[in-house]
């Protein structure tokens, strides 16, 4: 055990400048941690990369000497990509100019891609394409998108898909086919910042809904919630699972608030672009954080051990969907952001589908054929590979409530029940200009300040457990 232990966080102390003002004490602490968590640490470690730390770079083939992502009963994700491919990625390049006040050395946990590589099922499918077609193509994702939604028991129309250049250009057209300059537009929020820039942009006014007042306890199932929302507004944009706090909302909720735009005529927009990260098993928040939501094991469609997939919102009030615009991609699931991968809406609504569809493509924001082949690829071919990669993620987010329980057990946080994403309230801790403190100490997340939430920080926990632990030694000790 021992020895499994010192290599499988070895990769820790490779990261430059890691070394903290650490007690004994505490010190020893971390390190039985590690210890609890060796085996789980070497085994998930080989999918990561980043440009201080990689896996097992092995391929692995079959007889017939086809890639098997299965060999051995382990996915080897990161065969082929080592540190310069990793290093020329968005997350890592032009650190200095962006975040200007961290260290050489800082570890960037801030845009929300994985630090692994995507299927190979689906560059195959991808180089297939591109060296047999030519001139414009037509590829059709609706079939493969409504099966898609049936693995999660939910029955969609194949005719009500309408494929989109991205999750934003969805959002974007959503909302110039529902509403009017002047308009009233809620907000789930915190929220995902662009979200807040394409109503602004549209000269809309941003209604705030906060995710911890609608939250529903398992003590407050006869609360009034739709007191909370605004029967003027004309839309409600509503990511679902939330970025950044990973809140799950209760189905009874979900039909609650899918009926109340219905009787009030708002359209709902719903960003599911998160919904393959659920862990119905994580406590969805810790040391009294705020976005306490009931358990929605119910609502989930399992991948594998302890992870799933949220079931689309409100997806049962049968009601209610001609009032939902719900916008969902591959991008985010299979780490096919290089690409992008297919993004597309689903309407049920025949006037409003026809709406949408025709300004998109007036303004040639169809995804790509490229786009919609990674897409069906990915939902047809790469569930092991994802199942493996959200087993690795659940790992982390386990292994990230240890450390933080021992190194600041008093800071308020949150995982939520879905997402890859650490939601840190540290405004007791920095209490000053948060986020320039943060990338001083070698740590570059997401400023809480473009979600509306100034003094939090969202960390990107797809990534090497080295990493996190780096990132929360610098944070708290």
């Amino acid at each position: 055990m021992k020895a499994l232990k010192e290599g499988a966080v070895a990769d820790a102390e490779q990261i430059e400048g890691s070394s903290l003002n650490t007690n004994a004490a505490l010190k020893q602490q971390v390190d039985d941690i590690d210890n609890l968590f060796s085996e789980e640490i070497s085994a998930f470690s080989t999918l990561w990369n980043t440009p201080f730390c990689h896996g097992n770079t092995e391929d692995k083939h079959d007889a017939n000497g086809n890639v098997n992502d299965n060999a051995n009963g382990n996915v080897n994700l990161s065969a082929d990509y080592g540190d310069a491919q990793a290093s020329n990625r968005l997350k890592f390049t032009s650190l200095s100019s962006r975040f200007p006040h961290a260290p050489a050395n800082a570890v960037s946990m801030w845009i929300a891609d994985m630090d692994t590589a995507p299927s190979k099922h689906i560059a195959r499918a991808i180089s297939v394409f591109v060296s047999s077609h030519y001139g414009y193509q037509s590829v059709d994702i609706c079939e493969v998108v409504a099966a898609r939604y049936a693995k999660q028991g939910a029955d969609i129309a194949a005719n009500s898909v309408v494929s989109t250049a991205s999750v934003m250009a969805a959002v974007d057209t959503a909302l110039k086919v529902s509403t009017t300059k002047g308009d009233k537009v809620m907000v789930l929020s915190p929220t995902y910042g662009p979200l807040r820039e394409r109503i602004t942009a549209q000269g809309l006014k941003v209604v705030d809904v906060s995710v911890d007042d609608i939250s529903i306890k398992e003590t407050d199932l006869d609360r009034n919630i739709t007191a909370l929302l605004d029967a003027g507004s004309t839309a409600f944009v509503l990511c679902h699972p939330n970025n950044p706090t990973g809140t799950v909302l209760s189905e009874p909720l979900q039909h609650e608030i899918a009926r109340f735009c219905e009787t009030h005529n708002i359209t709902l927009i719903l960003d599911e672009v998160h919904s393959e990260f659920g862990f119905v098993d994580t406590e969805t928040t810790a040391n009294n954080s705020a976005a306490n939501t009931r358990s929605n094991t119910k609502n989930t469609a399992h991948h594998g051990n302890n992870t799933c997939a949220i079931k689309p919102f409100a997806i049962d009030s049968q009601l209610a969907q001609d009032t939902i615009i719900r916008i969902n991609s591959a991008g985010k699931a299979y780490n096919l952001s290089a690409i992008p991968a297919a993004s597309y809406a689903i309407i049920a609504n025949d006037e409003l589908r026809d709406k949408f569809a025709r300004e998109i493509d007036s303004c040639h924001l169809e995804a790509s054929p490229v786009a919609k082949v990674a897409l069906i690829a990915a939902y047809e071919k790469a569930d092991d590979w994802l199942a493996c990669v959200l087993k690795a993620i659940a790992f982390n987010r386990q292994y990230a409530k240890a450390l933080i329980n021992v190194l600041s057990p008093t800071t308020p946080y949150t995982l939520g029940e879905a997402g890859y994403f650490l939601w840190l309230n540290l405004n007791q801790r920095f209490v000053n200009d948060t986020f320039i403190e943060v990338c001083k100490r070698g740590v570059i997340g997401v400023d809480g300040a473009s979600f509306n939430a100034p003094g939090y920080l969202r960390l990107n926990l797809a990534c090497h457990p080295s990493t996190i632990k780096t990132a929360l030694l610098r944070l708290f000790s």
